[in-house]
């Protein structure tokens, strides 16, 4: 057991050290950077900004517990890159404990649960949500404590209490976390009857009760977040190959990785899952019962979640990688079988872990250096542009994307210069249309209508965009930001631009027939 107790330590020490890595260096990117200055609002803040009505539904879309813990902990730790960023790395790290204490009562051995935990320690997708400033880290372990406690549960082969109470307590707080959770949720209140243990269905009704209970003052606002998502949001309907990108993710990192990477990660997640189905197929059929219903319940974890959000998102979208986390942890549990009790021949059990780590490779390296959209170096355009202040500047966004996480860098910056920034506003209705007016309020920045009251008869103009917006406009057949473009063109003379990676910003100076009040023209 001493043994087992030291590998398992070493296994939390490999998570913490690649939770650990690149926190203070890699930019915080908007949904960051909002966390970061929502959270500290306070309650009544948030309140007002999630839930005041607005034209399609309510403000935001999210619950607030995860905001209201960034909080408690930016109050004690500050809100630098690290402080934020390591409440979701400790979260991460407990989440690889927990995974290894539920992989042991499902199998009854060690070997799976300290393979599961390794596999959960290194994944580049838990990894990545390990680290990011959002609710994905506290979600993982809020869903995978109440799959430990359902296990639970459901082995006590009699109604316990014990179990189904905090089990319907940690259920509600992942839906006050993420109300994606509903699916995992969902798939685990299934079991018992898809892989019959229907004596387990009173303690499951019995906790279910008492979580429909916790989340009952925010259930009612459910409806109006759905009419949000439904009427602005930018989620697309997944098509029929979409779960093989989230399964790339898995084994790899939920990024736009370029075509040589993100292929061979796709195509060692699918050898892998092959040996997988195979194995299963091949060597359950044989198993003791304790086995068999294991490797069934980790599998069915893994996929029924992705199986239910994609037929969901075909009426109402809201397929996110990100929201099927807990399915990410259940398909480490797998593997975790697969690698110790699969019987798998040990020379390719060697070639399959090995063709794994390269994927999770790809993904760590991806990860650790991804330096442009979403992960921008805004930290440098701040720096450059603090240097370069003159009296009467300004720095206008050509949206919120930039603007955000400017805005949180130049408040964390060590200069006394006080820089003026202003961002503009979405176009309203669109899918880019996310940041309600009642949010901008609680974060004390409203948006500018249009450039001419951004720029406010500024003397110079630094002008933040993405490279990539001028072609993302084009395609889209809208000539917006040429049009901003060319106002400043025709008032300002280009004085300089610089790229920072794939953000650009270019200086306007001597301002000419300016309006004498700036006005949004018609």
């Amino acid at each position: 057991m001493r043994r087992f107790n030291l590998s398992l330590l070493a296994i939390l020490l490999c998570a913490l050290i690649l939770r650990l890595i690149g926190i203070a260096d890699r930019p915080l990117w908007y949904d960051e950077a909002f966390a970061v200055l929502f959270s500290d609002t306070g309650l009544e803040g948030m309140l007002y900004g999630t839930l005041t009505p607005v034209a399609g539904g309510a403000a935001d879309i999210h619950p607030l517990l995860y905001y209201l813990s960034l909080d408690v902990w930016m109050s004690l730790f500050g809100q630098s890159p690290t402080a934020v960023r390591l409440w979701s790395v400790i979260l991460g790290v407990i989440t690889v404990h927990v995974v290894y204490r539920l992989a042991r009562d499902l199998f009854e051995d060690e070997r799976p649960a300290l393979a599961s935990a390794l596999i959960a320690a290194i994944s580049p997708f838990l990894v990545q949500y390990g680290q990011e400033v959002r609710m994905y880290s506290l979600m993982s372990l809020l869903l995978t404590l109440a799959t430990w406690l359902f296990v639970r549960g459901l082995r006590a082969g009699k109604f316990a209490p014990r179990y189904w109470i905090p089990f319907g307590i940690v259920a509600a707080l992942a839906m006050y976390t993420q109300q994606l959770s509903a699916f995992y949720l969902g798939a685990l209140a299934l079991t018992p009857i898809v892989l019959r243990r229907r004596s387990a269905l009173p303690g499951l009704a019995f906790g279910a009760l008492i979580g429909i209970v916790i989340y009952l003052p925010w259930l009612v606002n459910i409806p109006s977040q759905l009419a949000k998502v439904g009427s602005y949001y930018w989620i697309p309907v997944p098509n029929a190959t979409r779960p093989l990108l989230t399964l790339r993710s898995f084994f790899a990192a939920n990024l736009d990785l370029p075509a040589p990477q993100s292929l061979i990660a796709l195509f060692a997640a699918l050898i892998v899952m092959v040996f997988l189905v195979v194995q299963i197929l091949l060597r359950l059929r044989g198993k003791i019962a304790l086995e068999r219903f294991a490797v069934r319940f980790a599998v069915w974890m893994f996929a029924s979640p992705i199986l239910f959000m994609w037929l969901i998102s075909q009426v109402r979208p809201v397929y996110l990688d990100r929201g099927l986390i807990g399915s990410a942890v259940m398909l480490c549990i797998a593997l975790g079988w697969l690698f110790t009790k699969g019987g798998l021949p040990r020379p390719i059990a060697i070639v399959l872990g090995g063709i794994a780590l390269i994927a999770a490779g790809i993904g760590l390296q991806a990860h650790y250096t991804w330096r442009t959209f979403p992960n921008s170096p805004f930290e440098s355009v701040i720096r450059d542009v603090t240097a370069n202040w003159q009296t009467g500047d300004v720095i206008v966004h050509q949206d919120k994307l930039t603007a955000l996480p400017s805005l949180y860098y130049a408040e964390q910056g060590s200069s006394d210069v006080l820089l003026t920034q202003a961002y503009l506003r979405d176009t309203p209705g669109s899918s880019d249309d996310t940041l309600a007016l009642p949010t901008q309020q609680t974060l004390g920045w409203l948006a500018d209508d249009c450039l001419q009251t951004a720029v406010n008869n500024a003397d110079r103009v630094w002008w933040v965009m993405f490279s990539f917006a001028p072609a993302q406009y084009d395609a889209a057949g809208s000539g917006e930001l040429r049009d901003q473009l060319a106002w400043l063109d025709a008032h300002y003379t280009r004085a300089g631009e610089n790229q920072f990676n794939d953000l650009v910003v270019i200086l306007f100076n001597n301002p000419r027939d300016l309006p004498p009040q700036p006005e949004c023209s018609a």
